[in-house]
């Protein structure tokens, strides 16, 4: 498949891939596990030196899928330090679906990327969002773990807006306390399903708090001017390399950083002025704060270009920092008079 992910499936709205398993109706636990391809555990294997030393390396362990051969190449997902455990699939599907599912039919899409480095579910959520006739935002708790160590545990509340299928996956803040649920690679399931169950009881209301925001962004008025400013704040310039360096490298590398910033602002501000055209078709943006945010996770979603896994730059990567900044920032903007 392309954009690095392995197996996939997928319910509703075909990915702008078009690949994946395609299902008549959302999943429940057991058939998310076979559709996405993800019955199969994993192993911690000691790491030895070549053939003729033989030692071995005590501070790293390798993970290891144990569904594919000895000697597999792809086999191995990541080297991490021997305290890491291991959520196996079946764990954290189990954890995952007691929590808001008890084997009901909600999973809209989940899999694996790469060899099965990174897993991934997308459950929906049974109510809706309305931010202003017939603009509807779908929730969905999103649960993502890592087999090489490079994404703790993580279940965050994300939101699709269905007119243009822009992503919002959020760490909702209030106050000095962030609702989304990590934990690192060191707790066992039992402990991590008790946990997990009080932030869902907050998750569950948290629509309702998305809902009073986003309706009070689409009642803000943002105009281009504003949301030039908005992007300053959001993708803001480099300091200049100082003292001036003696050979032209660190020069070079700010220019370029400052060239793509400029870029990325003026195409940011393009899709809000004048609209997307790609792989899906999205208008020019209301003179909003809604549309101002929504304008930033058109961009991520759909027009942004990127080197490596879009699906994981979209959900959990860069592109999702990118839109949760915008997030808070438009927050912020509702603060003002």
């Amino acid at each position: 498949m392309p954009d690095n992910i392995g197996e996939m499936f997928y319910y509703g709205e075909i990915p702008w891939h078009k690949k994946g398993n395609e299902l008549k109706e959302p999943a429940n636990a057991e058939e998310a596990i076979k559709a996405g391809g993800l019955d199969w555990g994993v192993k911690l294997v000691p790491i030895k030196t070549d053939e003729k030393v033989s030692r071995i390396i005590t501070r790293r362990v390798a993970v290891v899928r144990e569904d594919l051969r000895e000697g597999d190449p792809n086999s191995v997902l990541g080297v991490v330090h021997p305290g890491f455990r291991p959520l196996q699939n079946r764990d954290a599907v189990a954890v995952f679906d007691a929590l808001l599912a008890r084997g009901t039919r909600v999973y809209h899409t989940g899999g694996y990327l790469g060899n099965g480095e990174v897993i991934w579910l997308l459950a929906r959520l049974p109510n809706e969002i309305r931010v202003a006739g017939d603009d509807v935002v779908e929730p969905y708790m999103l649960f993502t773990n890592s087999h090489d160590g490079t994404i703790a545990i993580d279940m965050r509340l994300t939101t699709v807006r269905v007119v243009c299928q822009n992503t919002l996956a959020l760490a909702m803040r209030r106050g000095n306390s962030s609702h989304v649920f990590k934990r690192a690679h060191k707790i066992d399931p039992s402990k991590l399903r008790k946990e997990a169950e009080s932030y869902y009881r907050i998750w569950k209301t948290e629509t309702q708090t998305l809902e009073a925001d986003f309706q009070r962004m689409h009642a803000k008025k943002f105009g281009a001017n504003q949301f030039s400013k908005f992007l300053e704040s959001l993708l803001p310039m480099p300091r200049p390399p100082t003292p001036i360096p003696t050979d032209d490298t660190q020069q070079r590398r700010y220019e370029t950083i400052t060239r793509n910033v400029r870029e990325a602002r003026k195409s940011v501000l393009t899709v809000f002025t004048a609209g997307l055209k790609n792989e899906i078709t999205i208008p020019p943006a209301e003179e909003t704060l809604w549309g101002a945010l929504n304008s930033v996770t058109a961009f991520v979603d759909h027009g942004q270009k990127i080197k490596g896994d879009r699906y994981a730059h979209i959900l959990f990567g860069s592109g999702a920092a990118l839109k949760q900044k915008s997030y808070d920032l438009a927050i912020g903007e509702l603060s003002k008079n």
